[in-house]
């Protein structure tokens, strides 16, 4: 995954006409972005901060991730003959569900892997690169202040980093990918189910010696939990989890605070230097019950929020990216109707909220207050099937329809796998043979002849350019 280069910021303009405006420049939003501008679709980004957040966040990616990534090249796949080789394999890789090592994540052996530990900042890096490279207009150091939808455009107001005339922005669609207190969210009307918090935690990178007083891993207290990812070369992350309740107000966190947090959780003062990079965080859960209101969209954090265990969130908001930006690209193109758009909003709502309810569940299990809860569930989690299906759930891998990686041996002796086809980002339609046609193909498909491997339940295929089955005969 290349980042060496970050694109520059376009001039600036007084008045901007786009397709699409992304509001929020983070993972999620660049990589719609970068799945827009894939489509030859006009977009611009706002983004309030200047350089990557490189404070400690997610850097899990699972399995149903990692094979989206993988289609459109960010990460490598497998191998015409690996898949040929290893066609009905399983990889498997140790996880966690309430910071208890019960879980054995699984993935198929023709795609890329179980999981992979991936920094958030370093795919932001990467998705920015791959827009900018493709026309997307990124605007750094810029924030949206006001933003109208009217029934043809919206238009949204910009303040411009300092010495910069502040724009005026009219698109066809806004995509709020602005983060759990999304101005595009109170813009429209997009209910929501909540979870209130019960708990309240700080994250940050410290340097501790080994006999710090923080043991390495996840460690259960009376009052909480730390985990402490231990760094021999620097900074480690270091999280507190104080389970004594939910906090009236939310504070920028000091260093002051951090060292107060980890004290009453651990029962003793730990020894750390070089506190940096601190982020505060709870068990609140949240997710939109609606995606779409008109010309407005919500993707990533603005469309759902929860507590932040095994990297959930930014999953399921790069796999919210990808099955928007296709769908909104054949929109704007007039290859599809706007109702394509429900679509999305129904299939991430269900998404969202199977996330936010097994957070909401994890949080549950790791109050010290609540063992009986935890004993219980991982006394569940002990029956293969409730085990399969909770390993499913995390990994992303419970959505239903997904077409895994294959072979096609095409008629003239040539072979390739379905993730090189998705590369493009278009619908992939596969048939045997060239007198037997795919039903319903769009315009602009790929068409490949051929025999698949391994051999697949259906005769032809439709897979959408997310890589999901849209039909099968």
């Amino acid at each position: 995954m290349s980042t060496a280069h970050r694109p520059r910021p376009n001039p600036v303009d007084t008045d901007i006409d786009t397709d699409v405006l992304v509001v929020g420049g983070g993972p999620v939003g660049m990589l719609v972005a970068a799945e827009l501008a894939l489509q030859r679709i006009r977009v611009v980004v706002v983004e309030t901060r200047h350089e990557l957040d490189l404070r400690p966040r997610a850097g899990t990616v699972h399995a149903r991730s990692l094979s989206l990534l993988a289609r459109r090249g960010y990460l490598p796949s497998a191998t015409c003959e690996a898949i040929q080789r290893d066609p009905h394999g399983v990889r498997r890789s140790p996880f966690q569900f309430a910071a208890q090592p019960v879980l054995m994540i699984s993935a198929p052996s023709v795609e890329p892997g179980p999981i992979a530990g991936i920094p958030q900042a370093r795919l932001e890096a990467a998705f920015e690169e791959r827009a900018g490279h493709l026309g997307a207009r990124i605007l750094r150091g810029h924030t949206v202040t006001r933003l109208e939808a009217g029934d043809d455009a919206v238009v949204a107001e910009v303040a411009a980093e300092a010495g910069h005339r502040s724009l005026r922005i009219r698109a066809h669609y806004a995509v709020g990918a602005d983060g759990a207190r999304s101005l595009v969210a109170r813009i429209g009307d997009f209910p929501a189910q909540v979870y209130p918090a019960t708990m309240n935690a700080i994250a940050g990178l410290a340097v501790t010696a080994p006999d710090g007083g923080i043991p390495p891993g996840w460690h259960p207290t009376p009052s909480g939990w730390t985990l402490h990812n231990p760094n021999p070369h620097g900074p480690a992350r270091i999280i507190a989890m104080d389970f004594s309740g939910a906090l009236d107000h939310r504070p920028e966190p000091n260093a002051r605070e951090y060292r107060q947090r980890l004290e009453y959780v651990l029962g003793a003062p730990p020894t750390l230097s070089g506190i940096s990079h601190l982020t505060r965080f709870s068990d609140h859960g949240r997710y939109r019950t609606r995606l779409r209101d008109g010309r407005l969209l919500l993707a990533g954090d603005a469309a759902h929020s929860h507590y932040p265990l095994g990297g959930q969130g930014l999953n399921t908001g790069m796999q919210d990216a990808f099955a928007l930006g296709w769908r909104l690209a054949r929109v704007i193109t007039g290859h599809e109707r706007p109702a394509v758009l429900d679509e999305y909003s129904r299939e991430r709502v269900a998404v969202a909220a199977a996330v936010v309810a097994n957070t909401v569940l994890q949080s549950r299990m790791m109050n010290p207050r609540e063992p009986e809860l935890r004993a219980a569930m991982l006394a569940m989690l002990a029956i293969p099937a409730i085990h399969d299906a909770v390993a499913q759930l995390i990994s992303g891998q419970f959505q239903s329809g997904f077409q895994h990686d294959l072979v096609v041996t095409e008629t003239d002796g040539g072979v390739r796998t379905l993730t090189e086809l998705l590369r493009a980002g278009r619908y992939v339609a596969i048939r045997p043979d060239e007198h037997m046609p795919v039903p319903h193909a769009p315009a602009g498909a790929i068409t490949v002849t051929g025999k698949v491997t391994p051999d697949q339940a259906w005769t032809c295929a439709l897979v959408r350019p997310d890589g999901y089955l849209a039909g099968t005969w």
